[in-house]
This record gives C-alpha cells, sequence and structure tokens, in this order.
C-alpha cells in the first residue's frame, strides 16, 4: 500500500469549516439565538474548544511545512490522499512523508 499523503488546500478548507462554525456560534451567542438556558451556559466553553484545537491544528500544520513535524500526523478522512499526485490530476499542495523530520540529535543537545 502506497503511503498517505495530506492535501494542504482539503486541510486548510477543513480548518476554514471549523472557524466558520465557531463564529456562528459566537453569533448566535451575541444575539440571543441559542435555544435554551442551558446551550447558552455551555457555548462559551464550546467556542473555546472548537478556538483551541483550531489552534492546534494551525500550529501542527506550520510545524509540518517547516518540516519540524512528519505529515502523518494530519492525516485525516478530510484530507488524505493516496500516493503520488500528477500535476496535471490535482492542483493540491501534497504533503507527502518525510525523508527526516528537522530534530537536534540527542548528541547536539547534551554538547552544548
Amino acid at each position: 500500500m502506497r503511503p498517505k499523503n495530506v492535501s494542504l488546500v482539503d486541510e486548510l478548507a477543513s480548518l476554514g469549516h471549523v472557524i466558520e462554525s465557531a463564529e456562528m456560534l459566537a453569533e448566535m451567542l451575541a444575539d440571543g439565538a441559542l435555544p435554551d438556558v442551558d446551550a447558552q451556559s455551555r457555548a462559551p466553553k464550546m467556542l473555546a474548544a472548537v478556538l483551541g484545537m483550531a489552534k492546534g491544528r494551525i500550529e501542527l500544520l506550520r510545524q509540518v511545512v517547516l518540516h519540524q513535524a512528519d505529515p502523518k500526523l494530519l492525516v485525516g478522512r478530510n484530507n488524505y490522499r493516496l500516493g503520488p499526485v500528477q500535476r496535471h490530476e490535482d492542483p493540491d499542495i501534497i504533503l507527502g512523508p518525510h525523508a527526516r523530520v528537522r530534530r537536534r540529535s540527542a548528541q547536539r543537545r547534551r554538547s552544548r
């Protein structure tokens, strides 16, 4: 089986949907449009949780782009592609497996 690659376009689209959902929830909370008192009391925590998860995902994506994390950590149903994609098939930027993730070796850290 070929390794899975991550579609950057699909990942960014999914993050956009998450942020749009948080925006919608915030608007409903501000406008008093939530269905009941229980939903109104839970909404701020839900909003913080959604934004926290989006922030973490964006940080992981940044690390992958900088070759500081393996793209396999991003693979999900929303963004995976099997094997390499030919340029004429898909305009996505594909983040394939990195040969090496940039990390300081244990010896370098010890010598400092």
